[in-house]
């Protein structure tokens, strides 16, 4: 926890300079002449709430796959709270959602971490293929507003190299496993038993999709639409926030901001209106974790704890 502690306070001071950073030049006079269009901030609110709802639908989904019955309220709840450790420290959340669904509905936690190293996989693959999207419309321009290209073969090659002891290690799990491990082998593997398989492949890409459109709603609200082509901006930006999201920075605080303000530079986009469109969709974003995260845990606060765990058949 000492060591979370200190990562969390490194990425807090770290994304804190990046902010500062960006936002060394901005006129913030500007604020109070902003004229939104509050109805597509709360569009673009309900959009984001509802990839969250998708995605708690889809890890019970995972769950069931991996013979644990779990109730989608408390997958919803807890991975919301999930959230909002995240937002102090980076990566807590994952294990607070696993141990709040085990006193929720007594899901083993060694089962429900092994289904969220799983669904991190599954969108770190969609994450690609999003930005193999931007790449072929773009080309690698965006990359290098970045900074990004000289890291590229380095990036490739740590990924191979991940993926080849990812497989030694299943390998070997699946050989020297003992009780520990092997709930966390069902965990992971459960994915591939996640019927119905379309419904699975369909969430997956909803979710994505519900965070586009929550991007898309808060450009509509603050954005000069007759210069940019939002929904394309707003599939960069996705992509953008995805990776920045990714790093081990509470909230994606700075790092959003950077890469957010950077893609969007490269569009065409001026600067004010950038930065300002950044701001807002990462403190809708934020928000909205703070508020339903806060909600998760007196949901809990509230619930009966379960006696026994419930399991289906795989």
């Amino acid at each position: 926890m000492k060591r979370r502690l200190v990562e969390g306070l490194v990425g807090l001071l770290v994304g804190g300079a990046l902010l500062g950073w960006v936002l060394r030049d901005f006129s913030w006079g500007e604020l109070l002449q902003v004229r939104a269009r509050w109805s597509w901030v709360v569009l673009g609110g309900l959009a984001m709430m509802g990839a969250h709802l998708l995605r708690a639908w889809r890890w019970v989904l995972m769950l069931r796959g991996s013979g644990q019955a779990a109730p989608l309220a408390p997958a919803f709840w807890g991975l919301m709270a999930g959230y909002l450790a995240n937002t102090a420290l980076p990566r807590v959340g994952e294990v607070l959602r696993c141990t709040l669904l085990w006193r929720w509905a007594r899901v083993p936690v060694a089962v429900s971490l092994g289904s969220v190293v799983a669904e991190r996989l599954i969108d770190l693959l969609l994450l690609g293929l999003l930005s193999l999207t931007v790449v072929a419309v773009e080309g690698l321009g965006w990359i290098d507003a970045l900074g990004l290209r000289p890291y590229l073969p380095w990036i490739g090659g740590a990924l191979l190299g991940g993926l080849f002891l990812v497989g030694i290690a299943l390998y070997g799990l699946r050989r020297y496993a003992h009780r520990l491990v092997s709930q966390l082998m069902q965990g992971l593997l459960g994915v591939l038993r996640a019927r119905p398989y379309l419904l699975t492949a369909a969430l997956s890409l909803l979710i994505w999709a519900g965070y586009w459109a929550a991007i898309y709603g808060v450009m509509e609200a603050f954005s000069p639409k007759e210069s940019v082509f939002l929904a394309w901006s707003a599939w960069v930006l996705l992509v953008g926030s995805g990776v920045a999201m990714a790093l081990p920075v509470p909230g994606g605080i700075g790092t959003f901001h950077v890469i957010g303000l950077g893609l969007l530079l490269t569009l065409g986009w001026e600067k004010e209106s950038a930065l300002l469109t950044v701001l807002a969709a990462h403190a809708l974003q934020t928000l909205l974790v703070i508020g339903l995260g806060a909600v998760g845990l007196l949901y809990g606060a509230f619930r009966p704890f379960p006696s026994t765990a419930r399991t289906t058949a795989p």
